[in-house]
């Protein structure tokens, strides 16, 4: 399989904020495991702290960068 020549680290992070109380992190990293690993994190930010809703694992970046997309728009339309 070609390489993208991805380096390990954070490649993309959005948030979205919800109203003064709520807001959400979305974060796309490519993890130093092997040859393609990524983890897109879903971070929501209370007045209570910080939690993680969602996290995953892909071995693809076309998947990946699909399913950061994917949720953004989600979070975005509510």
């Amino acid at each position: 399989m070609l390489s993208l020549g991805i380096r390990p680290g954070l490649i993309a992070s959005h948030t979205i904020v919800i109203n003064d109380a709520l807001s959400y992190q979305i974060r796309l990293s490519k993890l130093p495991l092997g040859p393609d690993v990524y983890r897109l994190d879903i971070r929501a930010t209370t007045t209570l702290g910080r939690l993680t809703v969602s996290h995953a694992r892909y071995h693809n970046f076309v998947t990946a960068q699909q399913a950061f997309n994917h949720q953004r728009h989600q979070l975005e339309s509510h």
